[in-house]
């Protein structure tokens, strides 16, 4: 069985990791600045403190997964599942929420400041 990655702290900014199974891993503190992440799974996953900021996650599995205190500033969120998750004070200026399941997520202070939940649609992510 292999086990979650441990990626902590780690710079891993414009890096592509789309359609990666990241199911448990330690992101903390990590830098996923720019990342391309769609279709990514980050079930149960520690997003504690990450910088996500411009990130594109879209279609990606949060669930379950603890993004508290994260830096989601711009990143694009459409389609993504987030059910379950803690985003207990994370920055979320500017997130693209469209079509994101926030079933049961965790929002308490989290800043939604000049968000884009609802855009017009597009064609492209």
């Amino acid at each position: 069985m292999t086990s979650a990655p441990n990626l902590a702290k780690q710079d891993l900014s414009h890096v592509n990791l789309a359609k990666t199974n990241m199911a448990g891993a330690d992101l903390h503190a990590a830098n996923l600045r720019d990342a391309t992440l769609t279709d990514t799974n980050f079930e149960g996953a520690d997003l504690t403190d990450t910088d996500l900021a411009n990130a594109d996650l879209g279609g990606a599995s949060l669930r379950n997964a603890s993004a508290a205190h994260a830096n989601l500033e711009g990143a694009d969120l459409r389609d993504a599942d987030l059910a379950g998750t803690n985003l207990r004070g994370a920055h979320m200026n500017g997130a693209k929420l469209r079509d994101a399941d926030r079933a049961i997520a965790e929002l308490a202070g989290a800043n939604f400041t000049e968000r884009v939940a609802q855009e017009a649609p597009t064609s492209d992510r």
